[in-house]
């Protein structure tokens, strides 16, 4: 018997539901802890405040007002301190409002991890906001065209970036995220933070404006990404039920928080009542300092972060042990970098993946990881995720395909309405190629744009990474498809050798010889090119338009 598809809906979310609960009251996350006057006060907050950041900060500053909820490079916020700093610049951004006669407040933040993100976020909630985060590494003239195409009107900008601030743009009220000393042309939200109260009202029911995230693109204007601030985060009990993340404990922040990954590990953070701990600018040494002197528990990164940390010498030193579970996003995890972060740490490294667009998609356990270092995971809990072949059709479990998915998480559009989604029904691109194995979960392989066709063979440059990045004398590398007269298209490298004898003794021949062990031949490289430095972004993703052309080397 069918069922109608509202029906089919009411019990995909009934199903999701009950993952749901039981996780979060798990971890903490909407637990009783602070006594039974900060239970009370969940149901009215999380109706006011949905699951954003001000509701997250709320219940904080209600059950555990006095527990660390920060600790970044300018010292320590209680939660009771972020709630009332945040209040207090939503009472701000209200008060430009009115004085700039806004109809609506579009927030722009451009900061670094730490409070001068973490306020305004918060802040948002508060004020009723629209709020963009905007991409560190963008230039001066993608934050205009960001500033002009969405309609900012307030910026929050670290003074790093004060190169970016546009010259005498009309409207844009400007203060600095974080400060220092040197910059003293615009106030900061330390300055409006310390200030007395300006009498203005917090609305009861804020308006809920889009969380808009900007993609890391290299040219033109970011497209920004809608996306809603949930009233049920489901999909939080996949990531919950993979990894032993409770209420309390201490973590120290990596991933950038301006973007989804980043975002959504605070907001899971705050959410348990967790004390942060971050730094400005990625500093590996300081990462152990860290992880020793606040008795961190767990660590949340990315791969590009872990190969810097291992690279600190006599890292051994640091006492590492009350670390519970590392959690990975962002980039994709290799076999080399498990196997080295597991001798380090133990097998506690956790997989989460997902995208800008689309967020939490599936996440894996330690244990799967150390058993499958490629393996995605599970797909979360009140997510629908398919695999579809070129012509729409979905294809069987095994089989290789485009993966699109939907959760209450998802963008809903850009803020340019002309940036298309490509779309099957009510599910996504997420621009990815993958497959389901026997035990349900997902293997990613690579973009569908970097898979290329060798002499009628599919090749994904991601499996020629795999191979060589535990070659001795490789410190860096990144491969593509490059045009070939034969084959149509052929395998590339770009490799950083090491600074030792394996690295200064390399050569390309070495680098085919090493892949053909290991692959077929149609994934051996017929260009291998030898660079000084990566060319990477803010979030360390390499960019490839920055490489130097392949040049064909015998």
């Amino acid at each position: 018997m069918s069922i109608s598809p509202a029906l089919g809906k009411i019990a995909f979310n009934a199903r999701a539901l009950a993952k749901f609960v039981p996780a979060v009251i798990r971890s903490g996350i909407v637990g009783s802890e602070g006594g039974l006057g900060g239970a009370l006060n969940v149901p009215s907050i999380l109706a006011r405040y949905w699951f954003t950041t001000a509701r997250e900060v709320e219940q904080g500053a209600a059950q555990t007002p006095l527990r660390n909820a920060l600790i970044d490079d300018d010292g320590i916020l209680t939660y009771r301190q972020l709630r009332d700093q945040s209040r207090t610049l939503a009472k701000w951004l209200l008060e430009v409002k009115d004085r700039e006669n806004l109809e609506e407040l579009h927030v722009g933040v451009m900061a670094r991890n730490g409070r001068g993100m973490l306020i305004p976020l918060t802040a948002k909630g508060y004020a009723g906001a629209t709020l963009y985060l905007l991409n560190v590494g963008s230039s001066p003239e993608q934050i205009l065209g960001c500033i002009e195409e969405n309609k900012i009107n307030v910026l929050f900008i670290d003074d790093e970036f004060a190169h970016c601030i546009p010259e005498d743009y009309p409207g844009l009220t400007i203060a600095y995220a974080h400060q220092d000393e040197s910059h003293t042309d615009y106030t900061s939200i330390e300055s409006i933070v310390s200030s007395p109260d300006n009498g203005y009202a917090l609305p009861t029911w804020p308006k809920h404006g889009y969380i808009v995230l900007m993609s890391s693109g290299t040219t033109g204007v970011p497209k920004g990404i809608l996306r809603p601030e949930p009233r049920l985060p489901l999909v939080l009990a996949g990531l919950l039920e993979k990894m032993p993340w409770r209420a309390g404990m201490t973590v120290q922040m990596t991933a950038s928080m301006f973007h989804t990954w980043g975002w959504s590990a605070t907001n899971i953070a705050l959410g348990a009542r967790n004390t942060i701990v971050t730094q400005r600018h990625y500093n590996p040494e300081n990462v152990f300092k860290q992880l020793v002197d606040y008795k961190c528990n767990a660590m949340i990164s990315s791969p590009i972060f872990f190969k810097q940390l291992l690279e600190v010498p006599d890292n051994e030193k640091y006492d590492t042990s009350n670390l519970k579970f590392i959690a990975s996003a962002g980039h994709a995890l290799t076999p080399e970098i498990v196997r080295t972060m597991n001798n380090r740490f133990g097998p506690i490294l956790c997989n989460i993946y997902g995208s800008t667009e689309l967020t939490l998609a599936a996440a894996a356990s330690a244990e799967e990881v150390a058993a499958q270092p490629t393996v995605a995971g599970h797909v979360s809990t009140g997510t629908t995720l398919k695999l579809y072949d070129d012509q729409g059709n979905e294809v069987p479990q095994g089989a290789v395909g485009r993966i699109f998915l939907n959760n209450s998480t998802s963008l809903i559009g850009y803020s340019n309405p002309n940036t298309k989604m490509v779309k099957i029904g009510d599910l996504i691109e997420m621009g990815d190629l993958g497959y389901f194995d026997e035990n349900d979960r997902l293997h990613v392989l690579g973009r569908v744009d970097d898979m290329i066709i060798v002499g009628g063979e599919n090749v994904y440059p991601s499996s020629v990474s795999d191979i060589l990045e535990p070659m001795p004398g490789i410190a860096d590398l990144h491969a593509g498809g490059v045009d070939d007269d034969e084959t149509f298209a052929r395998i590339a490298v770009w490799i950083v050798r090491s600074d030792d004898d394996a690295g200064r003794s390399l050569t390309s021949d070495a680098v085919r010889d090493w892949v053909r062990e290991h692959l077929a031949e149609h994934s051996v490289p017929r260009d291998v090119n030898f660079i000084d430095e990566m060319p990477r972004n803010a979030t360390g993703k390499v960019v490839p338009r920055f490489l130097p052309a392949s040049v064909y080397k015998a």
